[in-house]
C-alpha cells in the first residue's frame, strides 16, 4: 500500500496496519505528549501489526520518525489495509493448521501467536540493552616481555594483535542466524518457532549464502528445514558449475579463434 499523500490517509482515525519488509528489527520512537517519548520494536518478521492497539492514532499520526521509515528506499516498512492484514493471518492460520470450531481457519489464534512472538522479542530487546557488558579489550597480548614473568625492561614494547577477528557465524546472515535460535534445543517447545514458520521466514529471505544454507543444516532443527536447506545447497553448486562450464567453454572459444 503506497502512501503518497500522508495528510490524506491520516483524515481519519482508522486502524494503522503495518509489515516490516527489511531483514532487520526496526525500532519506531512515538511522542506520546508532555514529553514523554515511546518507542516500539517492530521484530525482524514479515507478521504484520495493527500498530494502534499500541500506539495512538495521533501519535502515529505526528511521528516524523514513523513517516520516515515508510519513505525510505529501499523500503523497510509497508502499510497494508485491513483485507490483506486478515488475508496474511488466515493463510498463516491454514498453515500452522489452527482451525477454531467451525472448521475454518483461525485467524485470531494466529494473530495471538504472532502478537506473543513480537512480545518475547521485545523483551528480549529491552533485557539486552540494560544489560551492562565489559567491553572486550581492542587487542590481545602475543609476545611479553623478556623479563622475569613476561616484565617488560624499559623501553621494551609487548607484542599485540587486534581482537577484531571475524568469527565464522559474522559471515552468516544475522536474519538466518536469530531464526535458528527461536529453534534451538534449549527453547521450550511451546515457545520453539514451527516447521512451517520457520521454513516460510527463511524462504523470505533474499540470496541466502552457501555459509547460510549450511547454517541452517546444522541448525534448523527440523528435518524438513534441514532438508530444504540442502536442496538449496545444491541449487548454488549446480548453478555455480553451470556458470564455470560457461567460462570454460567461452575461454576455449577465444582460445581457437
Amino acid at each position: 500500500m503506497s502512501i503518497r499523500n500522508f495528510t490524506d490517509y491520516f483524515k481519519a482515525e482508522r486502524d494503522v496496519f503495518i509489515q516490516n519488509i527489511s531483514n532487520a528489527q526496526l525500532s519506531l520512537e512515538f511522542n506520546m505528549g508532555e514529553g514523554r517519548i515511546e518507542g516500539f520494536t517492530v521484530p525482524a518478521t514479515r507478521d504484520p501489526i495493527n500498530l494502534t492497539q499500541h500506539i495512538p492514532f495521533n501519535a502515529i499520526k505526528n511521528s516524523m520518525d514513523f513517516r520516515k521509515m515508510l519513505s525510505r528506499r529501499p523500503p523497510v516498512l509497508h502499510l497494508l489495509d485491513e483485507a490483506e492484514f486478515t488475508a496474511y493471518f488466515a493463510a498463516r492460520a491454514k498453515s500452522n493448521n489452527l482451525v477454531n470450531e467451525k472448521g475454518e481457519p483461525d485467524v485470531d489464534a494466529a494473530m495471538d501467536m504472532a502478537e506473543e512472538k513480537r512480545r518475547r522479542v521485545s523483551d528480549k530487546s529491552m533485557r539486552q540493552s540494560v544489560t551492562s557488558e565489559t567491553p572486550k579489550p581492542i587487542h590481545t597480548v602475543t609476545e611479553k616481555g623478556t623479563g622475569p614473568k613476561g616484565a617488560k625492561h624499559f623501553g621494551e614494547r609487548e607484542r599485540v594483535a587486534p581482537s577484531d577477528v571475524i568469527a565464522e557465524d559474522e559471515a552468516i546472515n544475522p536474519r538466518v542466524l536469530h531464526l535458528c535460535n527461536q529453534v534451538k534445543q534449549e527453547v521450550p517447545e511451546e515457545e520453539r518457532m514451527s516447521a512451517a514458520q520457520l521454513l516460510e521466514e527463511l524462504q523470505a529471505i533474499p540470496q541466502l549464502s552457501m555459509d547460510d544454507l549450511e547454517h541452517v543444516r546444522a541448525h534448523g532443527f527440523y528435518k524438513s528445514v534441514k532438508k530444504w536447506a540442502k536442496q538449496e545447497s545444491s541449487k548454488l553448486v549446480e548453478a555455480s558449475e553451470g556458470t564455470e562450464d560457461t567460462e570454460d567453454a567461452e575461454g576455449t572459444q577465444a582460445t581457437a579463434g
